[in-house]
């Protein structure tokens, strides 16, 4: 199968290892020529989790492109850049996609369905989300940040043999994916609960784990937690999981040496999700009428520490 994946980010690349390892065919599309080169020249490169040898990379077959239009066909397409470029990428990708070839998104965020409904045929997405983690290093090599499953469902919330033969495919891959129905509130879970840790260790610049030791930064997280659900609730959103503290819990712990994606993109200096995460939850509770004050001061706050990334303030004497 050749799989085209947009974004060689850390969970493009990621999935790319696995997918090549399964003995699939590769394309990622980036548009960072020295990604690009790099894959081109080397392949993806992989550091297993908890590696003795944090020099330890394996590299696996792959191929890299800048523009998407240079593809002349795949089997299937993954999404997986971060939510403020999903119309971009999938504009130019558009001529691959189809009922027969999907595009499958594996993004944490809301409005992604959206944005694709604006490009492609509905019939043409399918929906997704994974509890895996990783982390980009250099220039094509990713470092695994923890296992978890992947989800996979018609975002009509139907049963369909698509579905079924690629979370057979991905599994084939080492990939544990459970093929579901009601991918849509599943994903709502994901998003409140993953918002919360993102944010938070981003502002406090710590690893996943380091946000269990503190009474004050769990505590946080479930009152962002707990308005996450008071806005599903108001929207009439089923969030299939029951207990999404123990949702939160759980990840914490198992990507505990994992710096979140959202403290990757602050310490490199790179725009973050959070208008996708804590400030979607903000514009869905404002249009259920639902307050979200926590979750807008993480958005401010991690909005100002992308300000300070960026060089825009800097303390005297860093200039």
């Amino acid at each position: 199968m050749h799989i085209v994946i947009l974004g060689a980010g850390a969970i493009g690349r990621l999935f790319g290892v696995y997918f090549s390892r399964g003995g699939h065919q590769v394309t990622l599309v980036d548009p960072d020529r020295s990604v690009v080169d790099s894959i081109n020249e080397q392949g993806l490169g992989f550091i297993e989790q908890g590696a003795a040898d944090s020099d330890a990379v394996v590299y696996h077959p792959a191929s890299a492109v800048q523009d998407a239009g240079v593809i002349n066909e795949s089997d299937l397409t993954l999404l997986a850049v971060k939510s403020f470029d999903t119309l971009t990428a999938v504009q130019a990708a558009s001529h691959l996609i189809n009922n027969t070839a999907p595009i499958v998104t594996l993004q944490t965020g809301l409005g992604n369905f959206e944005q694709l409904d604006q490009v492609v045929d509905k019939q043409s997405i399918i929906g997704g989300f994974t509890f895996m983690a990783a982390a980009a290093l250099g220039e094509g090599v990713v470092l695994a940040g923890g296992v978890g499953k992947t989800y996979l469902g018609e975002i009509s919330g139907s049963k369909s043999a698509r579905v079924d033969a690629l979370a057979e495919m991905f599994t084939a891959c080492d990939l544990t994916c459970t093929p579901v129905q009601r991918i849509i509130g599943r994903l709502w879970s994901k998003v409140i609960v993953y918002s919360a840790i993102n944010a938070v260790s981003a502002v406090l610049e710590v690893k996943n784990g380091n946000l269990l030791e503190s009474m004050e930064s769990v505590t946080l997280m479930k009152r962002l937690v707990d308005e996450g659900q008071q806005v599903a609730l108001a929207h009439t959103v089923d969030l299939v999981f029951p207990d999404l503290y123990q949702l939160l819990f759980d990840a914490c712990r198992r990507t505990d040496q994992n710096i979140s994606s959202m403290l990757q993109d602050v310490l490199n200096g790179h725009r973050t999700e959070i208008d996708a995460q804590c400030g979607a939850l903000v514009q869905f509770g404002t249009q259920g009428a639902t307050a979200t004050p926590t979750q807008q001061a993480m958005v401010e706050l991690v909005k100002l520490r992308e300000k300070k990334a960026a060089g825009i303030w800097a303390v005297e004497g860093e200039r």
